[in-house]
């Protein structure tokens, strides 16, 4: 039996996410876009709104940080593509001052989207087999063959490491690195903090409501940008509306099941994460049998931050619980979730689509 869920946001209810068809379409074993239900130039055009600034950098100039690349430019350099695997990147896991670090960055594990490949297996084991990996942090003449993806990346001798290797040097002109922000977004913040001297330390942007220019602590500030370009507000993923994000990697927001206290709210990813744990019960609310559990609105007095259009935060008094989790967090820890009712899968016919 083979179950199928999809998951629509609320501004694509009643037809397919864009976004996902632009994956879905870009993966048949055809050039990019066609068919689709967008076809030519038009499939293009929604591809690019998709596919990371750096990724068109490195094509463009052959480095990931340098380059300005155009919407015409753009689908010239995705024009004949054909792509086995979409995939994005951890920018937390490199240094940006640090020499090579930019240019070799390891792909994120918790997304890949690739077309099955019996030679691309075989390529990827003959490599795993030979061995040839060097130990080193140093981005330039570490990791698998010396081409940089070394320790600095965690998961370096598996796949973070090697695929990273794999997509850039190996295969570039079949794969495509998606904007983070869209696609796997972890709320992180696009830029180094000076909250912690490890420059790998992720740490959001305070918002101003917590700012407190006496007090170190509540004084950090934000400096270059992790993937080297000098402005990486297109994916400030800690900023990103959620209406605009198709997957969401609870990583760093920690699972929803976790009823984590509401209260600890001094940056941006704070704010992000909750959007994104709001969903999460949104979405949950709308199976079948799962109704609301009773909550006063009064049961708890505790700080609710939502962001505005404008992308200030507004900060006031409520019920978090309710406002964040409609009642499913019942209080702080995860002896406060309310678990979903037990189903029996088994009953269902084979190849059943349930949609949310």
């Amino acid at each position: 039996m083979e179950i199928r869920l999809f998951v629509r946001s609320r501004v694509t209810w009643g037809r397919s996410p864009p976004y996902l068809d632009i994956v879905r379409d870009a993966c048949r074993p055809w050039i990019v876009g066609w068919p689709s239900r967008f076809g030519g130039k038009q499939a293009r055009k929604q591809l690019v709104k998709v596919v990371a600034p750096t990724d068109f950098n490195r094509r463009s100039s052959g480095h990931p940080s340098r380059g300005s690349v155009d919407e015409t430019r753009a689908q010239e350099l995705l024009s004949k593509i054909v792509v086995n695997a979409f995939y994005t990147k951890d920018y937390n896991m490199v240094q940006p001052r640090k020499q090579g670090h930019v240019e070799h960055v390891g792909v994120q594990g918790g997304f890949l989207v690739v077309r099955p490949s019996i030679l691309t297996y075989l390529k990827l084991r003959d490599m795993v087999y030979s061995g040839e990996f060097y130990s080193g942090h140093d981005g330039i003449t570490s990791g698998w063959f010396k081409s940089g993806y070394g320790a600095h990346i965690w998961g370096s001798m598996t796949i973070q490491g090697l695929l990273g290797h794999y997509f850039d040097h190996v295969d570039m002109e079949h794969s495509i690195e998606l904007n983070r922000c869209r696609y796997n977004n972890i709320a992180d913040n696009a830029r180094v903090s000076s909250f912690s001297k490890n420059a790998k330390f992720p740490r959001g942007t305070l918002i101003d409501q917590a700012r407190n220019s006496s007090d170190e602590r509540y004084n950090f500030k934000d400096s270059n940008c992790r993937d080297g370009r000098v402005n990486c507000d297109d994916v400030d993923c800690q900023r990103f509306p959620i209406e605009k994000t198709r997957l969401v990697h609870y990583t760093y927001c920690k699972s929803p099941t976790k009823c984590r206290d509401c209260n600890f709210m001094e940056t941006y990813k704070e704010v992000t994460c909750y959007a994104f744990i709001k969903e999460w019960f949104r979405v949950r609310s709308t199976l079948a049998g799962e109704d609301l559990p009773h909550m006063e609105d009064d049961a708890f007095n505790t700080n609710v931050q939502l962001m505005r259009e404008d992308g200030t935060v507004d900060v006031h008094q409520g019920n978090c619980y309710k406002e964040y989790t409609m009642g499913f967090c019942q209080g702080s820890g995860r002896n406060n979730y309310v678990s979903m009712k037990h189903r029996n899968m088994s009953l269902l016919q084979d190849d059943y689509t349930i949609i949310v």
